[in-house]
């Protein structure tokens, strides 16, 4: 049986109240310092994994990508543009996801170079202020691998952006790039949030530390996430690809 047939997140929104909102971003960052989009990302990454969160997800949820333009997808995407231009923001614009206006309830925030390989349940609803991620490679830190953010925080974190940016813009730089990072403003003023993969230990991996690195298997897990290279469209000769990222 399929995906499209055992889950009812295709049905229209009229249907049903979403237990959550997925929110991710799609950008062409040529013109930035950044690599975050150059030449990397493309529609079928939201598609994948909008169908690894069908596939995992026992709840419903809507799917909100930001975009700087208008694309394709194959499933039901809501489309909605980045509120602040990508060439002048880089990394910074991403402080979008936490936009109070996106949806009601919570969300889960999450990169396009992550792959779903297992059941989301409970995670998805843990209830939190706001949950991060230990950062794989400086754990003393946390990172925005996924986020777990409620509307109080978005509230909170939107009016502190509104009213600081050029102190942001100017204090919350990623240092191996030497730009401003929506992910060091979260280090700056919560780095005491809940960490989800401590929550949910052996669940919430980064490919490159956990998996590649420490040969963590990956029957358990569900959400792996990349950050730098590779990419999953470079790894389709891996068997867990193929099988969790179509």
């Amino acid at each position: 049986m399929s995906y499209r047939e055992v889950n009812r997140k295709w049905l229209d929104r009229q249907y049903y109240n979403a237990n959550i909102t997925i929110v991710t971003a799609l950008f062409n960052g040529d013109n930035t310092d950044i690599p975050h989009s150059v030449d990397v990302y493309a529609p079928d990454y939201v598609d994948k994994l909008y169908r690894g969160i069908a596939r995992n997800f026992r709840g419903t949820f809507d799917f909100i990508c930001l975009t700087d333009k208008n694309y394709k997808f194959e499933e039901p995407i809501i489309q909605k543009r980045l509120s602040m231009s990508v060439d002048q923001y880089g990394w910074m614009c991403l402080v979008d996801v936490y936009r109070p206006d996106l949806c009601v309830g919570k969300r889960l925030t999450i990169g396009l170079d992550t792959i779903i390989t297992g059941p989301l349940d409970d995670i998805l609803e843990h209830n939190t202020k706001i949950g991060l991620c230990t950062d794989p490679i400086v754990p003393e830190f946390v990172c925005n691998a996924i986020t777990l953010a409620s509307p109080e925080f978005c509230v909170e974190l939107w009016d502190l952006w509104e009213n600081n940016k050029k102190e942001i813009m100017e204090t919350c730089i990623f240092e191996i790039f030497g730009v401003p990072s929506e992910m060091e403003l979260l280090r700056k003023y919560y780095n005491d949030a809940d960490r989800l993969d401590v929550l949910f230990p052996g669940r919430i991996l980064s490919y490159k530390l956990h998996i590649r690195d420490e040969k963590i298997p990956v029957e358990n897990t569900s959400i792996i996430y990349y950050h730098g290279l590779p990419k999953p469209h470079e790894m389709l000769n891996e068997k867990w690809v193929e099988e969790n990222w179509v």
